[in-house]
């Protein structure tokens, strides 16, 4: 849920910027959209990537929670190209590492989860941070 937060605080700070963009005089060059930088990307692609392998250990295949949010992430920060690849790369990387980690759902497995994501919020609140300044 922590996680939740900030990436949805996140991706409200990555949507602010093209409709600031939207209010300049029409005469004046847009200034070009700021990115996060790819290595704070892909690492918490890859979070994303273990706290799905761990979500669908319990709730099964269906469950497309963490995914969903890597899908949004990407989104805003890659919509195609080198970027993109890079993080689904990381992604499927996080995820085929976790499986090999856990390999089924216990009673650990929230603890697990619940670890991953304050990863994934601690990255999160830094890729924001830098939209902020």
């Amino acid at each position: 849920m922590i996680l939740r937060t900030a990436l949805l605080a996140a991706f409200l700070a990555f949507s602010a910027v093209p409709a600031l963009a939207q209010e300049q005089d029409p005469q004046e060059p847009e200034a070009p959209i700021a990115s996060a930088p790819i290595n704070l990307l892909a690492e918490l692609a890859e979070v994303l990537g273990r706290a799905h392998a761990v979500r669908t250990l319990c709730n099964g295949d269906g469950d497309s929670t963490w995914r969903t949010y890597m899908l949004n992430l990407m989104a805003y920060e890659a919509g195609s190209g080198d970027r993109r690849a890079a993080m689904t790369d990381a992604f499927n990387r996080g995820y085929r590492g976790q499986n090999r980690e856990t390999s089924s759902c216990t009673a650990a497995t929230p603890a697990i989860e619940a670890s991953i994501a304050r990863r994934g919020r601690e990255l999160s609140d830094e890729i924001a941070r830098g939209y902020l300044h």
